[in-house]
């Protein structure tokens, strides 16, 4: 049987192509590297919105940094993406001492003034919040209800309490 020795080679090539595993790529975050590439380019702190983005977990805290994020500065207005309302209406209180310490912290005027607006934070790594431990919950003894239908009430009554969070 002849066999055709272009066809050969080709056939030869595939396989060997496809014997070799290719190596898989996985995606990764670019927040990492892009902030390195903007360190090196910004020697000089010309990139107000990086150096606002760096600083403000010291400037403002743990605390208030766990719940918010920079989400841009434009014409010296500071939007901060924060998790819920009753976090916008404490640090709108707070707006004089944050500014001071942004000020303080950036060593300029850069920020002026700081705009709160509710929003979904970014996965970016931040410390896991520990949850509060619970006092164990004992069951509740009834005195002796003569009722049997009081005492259904009161039982169904500890039984949702028992369920509601607290």
């Amino acid at each position: 049987m002849l066999r055709n020795p272009v066809a050969a080679t080709i056939g030869k090539r595939y396989l060997e192509r496809m014997a070799v595993p290719a190596r898989r790529k996985y995606p990764q975050q670019i927040g990492g590297p892009l902030q390195e590439i903007l360190a090196r380019l910004d020697t000089e702190g010309h990139f107000e919105i990086v150096r606002l983005m760096r600083l403000w977990p010291e400037a403002v805290g743990e605390t208030i940094a766990r719940r918010t994020q920079v989400a841009g500065l434009k014409f010296h207005v500071a939007t901060v993406k924060v998790s819920g309302a009753m976090w916008i209406q404490e640090l709108n209180l707070m707006k004089p001492q944050i500014l001071a310490r942004l000020n303080d912290a950036l060593g300029n005027d850069a920020v002026r003034d700081v705009r709160f607006v509710q929003g979904r934070l970014s996965r970016r790594e931040r410390p896991r919040l520990r949850p509060a431990p619970r006092p164990t919950r004992h069951a509740i003894e009834l005195p002796e209800l003569k009722d049997p239908e009081l005492r259904r009430a009161f039982e169904s009554l500890i039984e949702a309490w028992g369920r509601a969070s607290r």
